[in-house]
């Protein structure tokens, strides 16, 4: 059950397209709250709104924030025109516009089968592997379109994240999808799959990369974590074409065993969960690291089944920190987990030589090589 509570708007903190940062009161304390647009309209100074404070009240990963639920005298936001229902079937239920819906319903639409991405999709678990990811391949690669599809499986509304606001300003992507129920992208897709067809197609994208939001789950089970879909989205980019290449979790910063090194995250998603092979970089560092590294890929069956690519640290080392200085994972910096910056700048290094064809488009099963 949701705890609610009732505030009064003291002032706008800080406002953003379709996203507001609200001070409100609440009882006899000023409380920072998240308003979307979409869902609540507008929110002035003054007005009196319903608040669910659940998240902050039981001290989760919210960031501080409660969310308003209702605003009593909102100021209209204008709908979209579409007649695709997402959040379906909840209180904040709303209608997008879907990419889908403005493709049409012509029988050529439904009969036509696509298979014509062949162009990398790269696959992270976390939503901390986007920017370190997207800035250091911009700025290998000035040019490079760079489209980012954010999955429903942690926060829904695009909105909330600092870091693709960011990336957007700096021109870093170009573009933006929210597929199934998250809300709040330049396209609003129903499914992965349209997701990355739009992305090649209707943005014009060089390399497609799919993260969920902030916020994702882990419950410490085999299975239980948000990440498996890593597993499937290979699948979807290989069944439509597309180039696969996952970032691997890796951490000697992380207090739990199941994510020293390669984090079983990763071992699972591509061992159990994927028939299908992918690009795996992985980034150059000690002798002791790099054993650690390909016993775990041996263990998991990963090491005969994908393409390990081993990155080395020349190439990815001098953007380190011009592109993930003011980055954080799980709370930490450069500084405390540099590993885990460093394997998403690899990545973004392999993805640069899979553009310029100085690897192989399809990733083969098996074997290691070097960059």
């Amino acid at each position: 059950m949701i705890n609610v509570e009732e505030g009064t708007v003291e002032r706008i903190i800080w406002s953003e397209d379709k996203m507001q940062c609200l001070e409100v009161q609440v009882g006899d304390k000023k409380e920072k709250a998240i308003n979307y647009l979409e869902l609540s309209g507008a929110a002035s100074p003054g007005n009196r709104v319903f608040l669910n404070t659940t998240a902050v009240r039981l001290n989760l990963g919210s960031g501080g924030y409660h969310f308003v639920l209702l605003n009593t005298t909102a100021s209209p936001y204008t709908p979209y025109s579409g007649h695709i229902i997402k959040m379906r079937y909840t209180p904040l239920q709303h209608k997008v516009m879907t990419w889908e819906e403005k493709c049409g319903t012509s029988e050529d639409n439904c009969n036509t089968k696509y298979t014509g991405l062949h162009v990398p999709v790269v696959i992270g678990e976390l939503h901390s592997m986007l920017a370190p990811f997207a800035r250091t391949l911009k700025l290998i690669n000035t040019k490079c379109r760079i489209i980012y599809i954010m999955s429903d499986s942690a926060s829904l509304p695009l909105s909330f994240s600092r870091n693709v606001r960011s990336l957007k300003n700096t021109g870093v992507l170009a573009g933006t999808i929210t597929a199934g129920q998250a809300f709040g992208g330049d396209l609003e897709c129903i499914n992965i799959y349209t997701a990355l067809i739009a992305a090649r197609e209707e943005l014009k994208a060089d390399v497609i990369i799919i993260t969920p939001g902030p916020g994702v789950v882990g419950t410490g089970t085999r299975y239980g974590y948000s990440g498996v879909e890593q597993g499937e989205h290979v699948e979807r980019a290989h069944k439509l074409r597309g180039i696969p290449l996952v970032i691997p979790r890796i951490s000697f910063a992380d207090s739990r065993s199941r994510h020293r090194g390669i984090s079983h995250h990763t071992l699972t998603a591509l061992g159990e969960l994927t028939t299908k092979s992918c690009f795996l970089p992985l980034p150059a560092c000690s002798r002791g690291k790099m054993r650690l590294f390909y016993e775990q890929l041996a263990a998991a069956g990963l090491m005969a089944k994908h393409r390990v690519v081993t990155i080395g640290s020349k190439r990815f080392h001098k953007y380190l920190k011009e592109c993930c200085g003011d980055c954080h994972t799980m709370g930490r910096g450069l500084r405390s987990d540099p590993i885990f910056f460093a394997a998403a700048c690899a990545s973004a290094c392999l993805t640069e030589a899979v553009l310029k064809q100085q690897i192989k488009h399809i990733p083969a099963r098996g074997g290691i090589i070097y960059l």
